[in-house]
């Protein structure tokens, strides 16, 4: 971790402990991939809340600069506006576009940039669907600067919230056409209060120096025009990604000449909202040879070596690629019976 961040986050160390509550927090960073399920535990198994925010502070300070990028976006996304300002001088500089470096094929600026996004990372069991993220990009490339929407459908469970984070992990989508950064915004099933915090919560990431207005927007008319001008001034070239749509409504809070990506059970979900609209359909499967990858991964066995009941765990678990726990906990248990 950077000098700066670490020694803005000692400073506030006191305020950060006497106030978070960590599960929440705990839960995005463990979804960004920075904490694992072991260090989550062990945070958890504190006494106290004070002293379970001060264990977790110890583990940011031993981490890089995505950690404090996580904790910082975390302490936003769960309303801790004030204390998130406190962080905000420390926050790392995004790493040039010019930096090649990368592990595992992802360079440094797509993570940071991402990481800053809140775009989930890949899932600890993870293959690829080369032709799908390519048709994904594609349609984004599509968009070429201008305002519209492309649209990721398919059953639940199929993988389309993996697809999209896995279509904005790539170098030159980002520098070519979003330079301004993406931007992640879990939605599922909401009514007008719940979808009012999540434009409140949107406005707050995007406007971290409150350089467009002090206070949270008090309707979802007034956050639909907050967001439409932090979008066209600040982030003019960004894309906005909308995970699991439900309703059309939900929608016209965001239509507002905005590049977006979203995902939905339901493509008609867009037929009421205005620009440029480009479909990816996903099937619910993947069939036997990613199924038969997927469990060869999870329990470290070369593919060719899995036995014959490998197949019918397949056939029965109906597996696919975002990997849930519950899934894969069910591999192991007809695993074990078999």
């Amino acid at each position: 971790m950077d000098a700066k961040s670490r020694n803005c986050l000692l400073q506030h160390k006191e305020a950060l402990e006497k106030d978070i509550k960590t599960p929440y927090i705990m839960d995005h960073m463990v979804g960004d991939g920075i904490l694992t399920t072991l260090e989550e535990e062990e945070v958890r198994n504190e006494p106290t809340q004070q002293k379970r925010a001060a264990l977790l502070i110890k583990m940011i300070l031993k981490k890089d600069n995505y950690c404090y990028i996580s904790f910082y976006n975390a302490l936003l996304l769960e309303g801790y506006k004030d204390l998130a300002a406190l962080l905000q001088d420390g926050i790392p500089v995004v790493s040039s576009s010019s930096d090649k470096d990368s592990v595992g094929g992802i360079t440094t600026y797509v993570r940071t940039v991402l990481c800053e996004g809140g775009v989930p990372q890949r899932p600890v069991v993870f293959v690829t669907r080369k032709k799908l993220v390519n048709a994904i990009q594609q349609k984004l490339f599509r968009l070429n600067g201008e305002p519209g929407w492309v649209t990721i459908y398919g059953m639940a469970g199929c993988g389309k919230s993996v697809l999209a984070a896995e279509a904005v992990r790539d170098h030159s989508l980002l520098e070519d056409c979003f330079p301004s950064g993406v931007h992640w915004v879990s939605v599922g099933k909401q009514d007008k209060s719940g979808l009012l915090m999540k434009l409140q919560n949107l406005c707050a990431r995007l406007d971290q120096d409150e350089s467009f207005s002090q206070r949270l927007p008090l309707n979802i008319e007034e956050a639909k025009d907050r967001l439409r001008i932090l979008m066209l001034r600040k982030y003019p070239r960004s894309l906005l990604i909308l995970d699991d749509v439900w309703d059309p409504w939900v929608l016209k809070a965001f239509d507002n000449q905005c590049q977006i990506l979203l995902t939905t059970r339901d493509k008609s979900v867009t037929d009421s909202v205005m620009g440029p609209k480009y479909v990816v359909p996903v099937e619910s499967g993947l069939g036997k040879e990613k199924g038969l990858e997927i469990l060869s991964l999870f329990v470290n066995v070369k593919k060719a070596d899995l036995p014959e009941q490998a197949h019918s765990i397949i056939k029965e678990c109906k597996v696919v690629e975002c990997c849930h726990r519950r899934i894969l906990t069910d591999f192991l248990h007809k695993w074990n019976q078999s």
